[in-house]
């Protein structure tokens, strides 16, 4: 089977893309090791958590700690608009991580599948990007390819050529991780940044009424005319939203509850709106809004909608 490599990219929607989950810390389960505190940030363009963690045992403890990436699904995003943060890099989200605040620099484990395959040798020994996102990467392996290994890819599943545009199938996972030493007798305090993959949509008034998306990030009436008000000063009667999504849930790993859990979210400017399912919020500021709890289990994870009519505020692209 012959299979010709154009050189141009692929065409994208340009209306709407998937958000990609990704949460915090993960580490193998340890019933000593218990989480003081977590205190969560989140913005259009920075996630950012800070933790404290106490070993409740006598002796320390040493653990492997893990922030894993959002998988990238070539069959599902390859001809989406999503964009990466960061490309051009293994590092798609710029994500950093500080202990007792000094930075430390963690392992990254890459692999790549189709469907329950592992196919990163495959791809290693192509030089080709395990993340099917790097398009830049992914395009210029491609033309340094040999005609048989072209048709080879294509044989095994890999890559389909549609006109001129040729559409990667594998998904690519990704984590950072590092054993971490947790002391005997006192906090370790461990701090981690990084941008959400986040989706983005136009929006009519219409659609921000309707029960699922009304349901999907808790919209209130003032939050359906807040969008209605905004979407009919757009041209076309469309507004622009972001959803900024976080997996909260991760936290269940550690020894029991959360003891003091702070969410504070960002909607960058005054005249954006922001509405995400949580009850007792408080506005704190003119962009921001806290939420609180004690003792605290997460039962569900949190996406944030953050709509406004300047798509360079919501790094549209």
């Amino acid at each position: 089977m012959a299979v010709l490599f154009a050189p141009a990219g692929p065409a994208r929607a340009n209306d709407s893309a998937a958000a990609l989950d990704a949460g915090g810390l993960v580490l193998v389960s340890d019933p000593e090791v218990e989480l003081v505190s977590e205190d969560l940030r989140i913005g259009v363009d920075r996630i950012s958590v800070d933790y404290v963690f106490r070993n409740r045992s006598d002796a320390p403890r040493t653990l492997r700690v893990a922030f894993p990436l959002p998988d990238i699904d070539g069959d599902a995003l390859a001809l989406s608009a999503l964009s990466l943060p960061f490309e051009d890099r293994a590092n798609f989200v710029g994500f950093t991580v500080t202990v007792d605040g000094a930075a430390i620099t963690p392992a990254l484990e890459e692999r790549a599948f189709l469907g329950p395959r592992e196919v990163t040798d495959a791809l290693r020994r192509r030089g080709l990007p395990l993340n099917p996102l790097r398009r830049a990467d992914l395009e210029a392996a491609l033309k340094r390819l040999a005609p048989a290994d072209r048709t080879a890819l294509a044989d095994e599943g890999l890559v389909t050529a549609a006109g001129d545009e040729v559409l990667p199938h594998w998904r690519s996972t990704a984590k950072f991780h590092w054993e971490q030493v947790f002391p005997a007798g006192r906090d370790l305090r461990v701090s981690h940044g990084y941008v959400p993959v986040k989706g983005n949509h136009l929006l009519s008034a219409k659609e921000a009424a309707g029960r699922d998306y009304r349901a999907r990030y808790c919209l209130d009436d003032a939050g359906v005319a807040g969008i209605r008000r905004l979407a009919a000063a757009r041209e076309g009667g469309l507004t622009r939203a972001v959803e900024v999504p976080y997996i909260v849930t991760t936290a269940r790993n550690w020894a029991g509850r959360i003891g003091r859990f702070t969410l504070t979210v960002d909607k960058g400017r005054p005249d954006a709106l922001v509405s995400f399912c949580r009850t007792g919020v408080r506005k704190t500021g003119p962009t921001t809004f806290v939420w609180e709890a004690r003792d605290y289990r997460p039962d569900a994870d949190l996406r944030v909608l953050i709509v406004s009519n300047d798509d360079a505020f919501l790094d549209i692209r």
